[in-house]
């Protein structure tokens, strides 16, 4: 019932559109024609790629006149650059012909989300529907920030970005463990390296000296000292008597 209502609008509407077509289609191939059958005919460069102001000086050196028609964003092409034409090129038209150029506006850009404090699942998801990608990743030990957690990202938040542009994160490994420094003394160089081993420490540099109270080849000395609070992975340098 609605469509029959509309219908009598429907057949003017196409009435009108269809004699629009009429009146373009007499007007590109008897009117124009007639007005510029003077002029010679040129070949359409290929401006497409050219920055605009390139692409206007090859059109006026062919003979050729310009409208800019529209900006669009777009990914390939930087800013100002032609990414389309018509005619096409190649096409041989007369002098003096409107080329339409169409512009790139660049990639377009939007905001940075913030995701620092985020943990990294959740802060990809955010980067993700901000149709942006996640860039490159640093894993650092923080004491104060715990693990999986986002420390820093660059470009910071809120900061212009390219869409679908890549946004660098550094994110907490927790605090770094650490080990208590056991006493080595009066031990061998070879069991003071496995009792390091277990806790995770090594043996750092080795010097000897001579000394009367301890036994030849046994630890006279150690730093960091017993019981200090070390970084796991740490050396322990080591003072051994001859």
């Amino acid at each position: 019932m609605e469509f029959k209502k509309l219908l009598p609008y429907l057949e003017v509407l196409a009435a009108f559109l269809g004699a629009v077509l009429i009146i373009f289609l007499i007007f590109d191939n008897w009117i124009l024609p007639s007005i510029v059958k003077d002029r010679k005919i040129v070949k359409v460069p290929n401006v497409v790629g050219m920055p605009s102001n390139t692409a206007i000086n090859l059109l006026n050196e062919n003979g050729l006149d310009y409208t800019i028609v529209s900006q669009q964003y777009n990914e390939t092409y930087p800013k100002d650059y032609v990414i389309k034409q018509i005619p096409a090129p190649g096409t041989k038209v007369k002098e003096s012909r409107q080329v339409l150029l169409t512009l790139s506006k660049g990639k377009e850009n939007t905001s940075a989300p913030n995701v620092i404090g985020q943990y990294e699942s959740y802060a990809r998801s955010i980067i993700s529907n901000a149709e942006l990608n996640v860039g490159n990743i640093t894993y650092l030990k923080n004491d104060s920030v715990p693990k999986g957690i986002v420390i820093s990202q660059n470009p910071p938040p809120n900061s212009s970005i390219a869409l679908n542009g890549y946004i660098d994160l550094v994110i907490s490994e927790g605090a770094e463990e650490k080990v208590i420094v056991p006493d080595l003394t009066g031990k061998s160089l070879n069991d003071a390296e496995n009792i390091l081993t277990d806790i995770g420490l090594k043996v750092g540099d080795v010097s000897y000296i001579k000394n009367e109270t301890f036994l030849p080849n046994t630890i006279v000395r150690q730093s960091p000292l017993p019981g200090e609070n070390v970084i796991k992975g740490a050396a322990v340098n080591l003072v051994i008597s001859r």
